[in-house]
């Protein structure tokens, strides 16, 4: 899979969006599933997209899962059903943004980690304040920032309304032999359970946050 650098190489962003049966898979399926789907904001004038290139897969029984301390008001989407958005702040700075999986009561989720920008990439670059299109979405901080997501977002379905995604594009052009395979490996930026396997990105795409 080849690392997009402008705009207008995805047929039709307003197309079709995965089902809720997608999301409702088992997480680590979905964290695997999501890398090559394209996150989607039909923003008025300023429609933005990128494809999902790296994921971090959290569970029930993971220390590290915002769920995993029970129910709250601010983790409350993750308690509902899969195909959600469960946008969150971090660190006083920054907004996040996992996907809800598994069966309702699961409380799975997945972190978009990085995107490779495709679509209405000039306002990703002035929101960024960055031309460099490699730094664009390679974080999630800075993918709901090039996306302009934000808390109003959290617990909207992802399967119609503003903010959707849409599965692969299956006509791209393929990348050298290897390229956009999935590689598992250890999480980063977080503290705790940063030792399992659970982050998942595409072999050989420049956008990736960490390698």
């Amino acid at each position: 899979m080849r690392t997009s650098t402008g705009s207008g190489n995805i047929p039709d962003v307003t197309e079709r969006s995965q089902p809720f049966s997608f999301y409702e898979q088992d997480t680590i399926l979905v964290a695997k599933n999501l890398l090559g789907c394209v996150l989607v904001h039909l923003d008025g004038d300023h429609t933005t997209a990128g494809r999902i290139v790296e994921t971090e897969a959290y569970l029930r029984t993971d220390p590290a899962a915002h769920s995993f301390h029970g129910k709250t008001r601010s983790n409350s989407v993750l308690f509902g059903p899969a195909g959600h958005a469960h946008v969150f702040f971090v660190y006083g700075m920054y907004w996040c943004m996992n996907v809800v999986t598994g069966r309702e009561g699961s409380e799975g989720a997945v972190l978009l980690r990085a995107l490779e920008p495709l679509e209405g990439i000039p306002v990703m670059r002035e929101r960024r304040r960055t031309r460099d299109i490699r730094l664009l979405c390679s974080g999630p901080g800075r993918l709901t920032r090039a996306l302009a997501i934000t808390g109003e977002f959290n617990g909207v379905p992802l399967t119609s309304g503003s903010l959707r995604i849409r599965p692969p594009d299956r006509t791209a052009t393929p990348g050298p032999e290897g390229e956009g395979e999935i590689v598992q490996t250890t999480r980063v930026g977080i503290s705790k359970a940063q030792e399992m396997p659970y982050r998942f990105y595409l072999k050989g795409n420049a956008n990736v946050s960490r390698k």
